[in-house]
């Protein structure tokens, strides 16, 4: 996976519009997709866990992929999350994403019986998908995400797929919020793509060799995240984390995706913006209103460069260019 930088690199798991029937909103994601690339994002995870992925037909997260790249979307810019029920499902996405040529595609093991998947269960689902896709160049990062699956992707599992697959483990984007965890891969497998969803882990992470970050909160404050990102050292970075965490306290009063999709619709004035799948609900219109209020305030006092709401801002262009490997 060398088209994204290879060190530093910010992944923005984008959230998904949806229209009033509950499909993908092409044109909203599309704009938003290009706002969050030239507001300093290296690349887009498209339908992971916050873009609600997993509850839109295969038919509609083919037809999205495909008309964002027509949209003028660079395919090797989008990692594809291909995680569904079905393995005729996650096949026919993972083939479709990578024929595409997409940068590569992020999996989770299904969410289906937590209480009995063991690591070779694991192993045989990955081994099972990368065979029936049959592409030998396929790019595949590997989704650590207990918290939403229940079965977690270990070293063992890692190794044993590596070994098995040279070359077709790309990485592993880890999202299970220990930095234990996450430091363990990054010394296991140096030459592996480490990626963490913990953005508050960043400066640690990044010291040790992780390739950088596929995260939620870049929808929202993706200038602050660069910014600490571009730092030089894990101290100057560190010293940004304050200022992050304040911003996700205030999205963390409720549940994220509709507190993100919040901002994002008054920022762009646009309360379609709003809209969730079910089973979850948007914000009640006072705690929203408050929030937003809250949220806004907290970034009205960051250095001007690290603002990412306001929609006239130039974009981020001689970062880019001078960070891409």
């Amino acid at each position: 996976m060398t088209s994204l930088p290879t060190s530093n690199c910010l992944v923005v798991a984008i959230t998904t519009p949806v229209t009033r029937d509950y499909r993908p909103d092409l044109g909203r994601i599309v704009a938003r997709a290009k706002m969050l690339l030239n507001q300093g994002c290296d690349g887009i995870a498209l339908f992971g866990t916050t873009g609600e992925g997993a509850e839109f037909s295969v038919a509609d997260r083919i037809a999205t992929l495909d008309g964002m790249i027509a949209a003028g979307i660079d395919p090797d810019r989008i990692i594809a999350s291909t995680g569904a029920l079905a393995l005729p499902d996650i096949v026919a996405l993972s083939s479709h994403a990578l024929g595409c040529g997409t940068h590569g595609i992020l999996l989770m093991p299904p969410c289906l019986y937590r209480g009995g998947i063991t690591d070779d269960g694991t192993f045989r689902f990955y081994a099972t998908v990368i065979e029936r896709v049959a592409m030998p160049d396929m790019r595949l990062l590997l989704y650590h995400f207990p918290d939403i699956c229940g079965a977690p992707v270990t070293p063992q599992v890692v190794r044993r797929l590596d070994e098995r697959y040279p070359g077709q483990i790309a990485g592993v984007k880890d999202s299970g919020g220990d930095i234990d965890f996450t430091q363990d891969l990054i010394r296991r497998f140096s030459h592996l793509s480490i990626y963490t969803g913990s953005e508050i882990h960043l400066p640690d992470v990044l010291a040790t060799g992780a390739r950088g970050t596929i995260c939620g909160l870049a929808n929202v404050m993706p200038r602050l995240i660069r910014a600490m990102m571009d730092l030089p050292t894990a101290f100057d970075r560190r010293e940004i984390l304050p200022y992050l965490n304040s911003g996700d306290t205030i999205l963390s009063r409720r549940p994220f995706i509709p507190s993100i999709k919040a901002v994002i619709a008054e920022i762009m004035d646009d309360s379609d913006w709003r809209r969730v799948l079910p089973p979850m609900s948007e914000l009640e219109t006072l705690e929203r209103q408050r929030m937003i209020t809250d949220f806004i305030g907290w970034e009205s006092r960051l250095s001007p460069n690290w603002q990412s709401l306001n929609k006239t801002q130039p974009p981020i262009t001689n970062v880019v260019g001078l960070r891409r490997a």
